[in-house]
């Protein structure tokens, strides 16, 4: 009867063991699903936990979970209470999970910010959570151990680290722990902590102005992740700033090309979101415009025009349609010879009429002086100047087709002058009017030599020291 009872109490209490971690799996279940949503449910979350570690005391798994509730609620305090309540179940030397446990008190560092201005306190907060990261890996018992989905290892540590001595400024450092990182995963570049750690140290470089090191960085991410938004625009950024513009344009390009199949993938989709339509048409705005500053610093109007035309539809707005007036003159202009005349980098004006001069038939003769031919255009309200041609939004009140635009026509006249450097006095050889459809309207005496006088601070003069400037005296 004896041995009866005790293998009816055997069963009775394997039966409620069985019963209580089935109630902890399921309890820890209902928290997981809490706390994946979007947003997630933590005060839910953290009830279910809670009831999971009563239940099974001795299972680290809760207090982790409890204590991720409290790093969500920015509560430095409970989670680190909760993460050495649990390391309490471990004894000295090392273990897999005090080693996640002790990765998480650098979570709660990094991820809770001190509640100071006090630029010697955050600093030491964060080196506090570097300590826990490189701490933890003191305890791992293996080279790498999963937990929750999460595989833990040098690899990710010593990324972890030079990320946040990346946020206090550390460069040194943060480059130290990505190499290490790097280091760590040897040829497995299809780890995503390959990538990470390149574009970490990228920013790193770009911000000390090493700017090669960061090129080739960048390029490394985009090796593995070609479609890295961020990683494009900042490299796109660092050629611009080294003025090579033909290794920016084949970023931009990508980009452009990249974006223009999201936005014909949304165009054609009729449960595309709104928001995420506009977002892909700023940027395809953006980009074509970028493609068109990149072509007219390298002299190329014509294609520098093609982009701006292309950026049209995207966000129309008439700072854009004066933009593309200006283009189309100075395609044209530049395409017969012509260059503009300027002053502290904006053209020399009287009123509307924009100066060029013709580089090959400005000529030295034998006494010293200058003879030049310049062309002028007449704009009406067209700045050529390059200021002010940006908006940010679109205007309703923007005309739909730009062909008019594109095909637009001004007066303009010509002049033949011969100058001597370093007086106000010039020879007006001839002058020449034409309309806006380039019948010429020179009245007789413009064909006639005149003698001038440049005023003072007159467009006159500053064409003058302009015309001797570009012949070299």
């Amino acid at each position: 009867m004896q041995k009866f009872l005790k293998g009816l109490l055997f069963i009775t209490v394997v039966q409620f063991s069985l019963i209580a971690q089935t109630g902890y799996q399921d309890l820890m279940n209902q928290g997981d699903q809490a706390l994946n949503k979007r947003p997630p449910d933590i005060m839910t979350a953290r009830l279910k936990y809670l009831e999971a570690r009563d239940l099974e005391k001795n299972n680290p798994e809760a207090y982790i979970k409890i204590a991720i509730t409290f790093i969500y609620s920015k509560d430095e305090r409970s989670a680190n209470y909760n993460l050495d309540e649990g390391l309490k179940l471990f004894g000295e030397g090392g273990s897999n999970m005090k080693a996640i446990f002790t990765y998480y008190k650098g979570m709660v560092k990094e991820f809770v910010p001190p509640d100071t201005k006090d630029t010697v306190k955050i600093k030491k907060h964060f080196l506090e959570a570097i300590s826990f990261y490189l701490k933890s890996l003191e305890y791992l018992e293996v080279p790498s151990f999963t937990w929750n989905n999460f595989e833990f290892s040098k690899v990710n540590v010593y990324n972890d680290a030079g990320r946040v001595y990346m946020m206090i400024n550390d460069a040194d450092n943060a480059k130290k722990y990505f190499n290490m990182c790097l280091a760590e995963l040897g040829n497995n570049t299809q780890n995503s902590y390959y990538s990470i750690s390149h574009f970490g140290l990228a920013q790193i470089n770009k911000y000390l102005g090493l700017t090669d090191s960061a090129i080739i960085n960048f390029n490394k991410v985009l090796e593995i992740d070609p479609s890295n938004l961020t990683a494009l625009s900042d490299l796109y950024g660092l050629y611009f700033d080294a003025g090579d513009y033909e290794n920016g344009f084949i970023v931009v390009d990508r980009i452009d090309s990249m974006t223009t199949l999201k936005y014909n993938d949304l165009i054609g989709r009729k449960d595309a979101s709104k928001d995420s339509l506009q977002y892909v048409t700023n940027i395809l705005y953006n980009t074509k415009m970028e493609k068109g500053h990149l072509k007219f610093n390298s002299k190329l109007y014509d294609e520098s025009l093609k982009y701006y035309a292309e950026a049209y539809p995207f966000k129309k707005n008439k700072k854009l349609v004066e933009l593309i007036r200006k283009m189309s003159i100075l395609s044209d202009m530049a395409k017969k010879g012509w260059m503009p005349c300027v002053k502290d980098a904006k053209f020399v004006t009287n009123g509307n009429e924009y100066f060029f001069y013709s580089p090959s038939e400005l000529k030295i003769n034998q006494d010293s002086s200058i003879t030049a031919t310049l062309k002028s255009i007449i704009t009406a309200d067209v700045d050529l100047n390059m200021v002010n041609v940006f908006q940010p939004e679109p205007d309703a009140t923007a005309p739909d087709k730009i062909d008019k635009v594109l095909n637009s026509k001004y007066g303009s006249n010509e002049y033949n002058w011969t100058v001597v450097c370093g007086k106000s006095t010039y020879t007006q050889n001839f002058e020449k009017k034409f309309d806006p459809s380039g019948k010429e309207t020179t009245k007789p005496a413009g064909a006639k030599s005149v003698e001038k006088t440049a005023a003072n601070e007159s467009f006159e003069l500053d064409l003058l020291k302009y015309l001797c400037r570009a012949a070299g005296i």
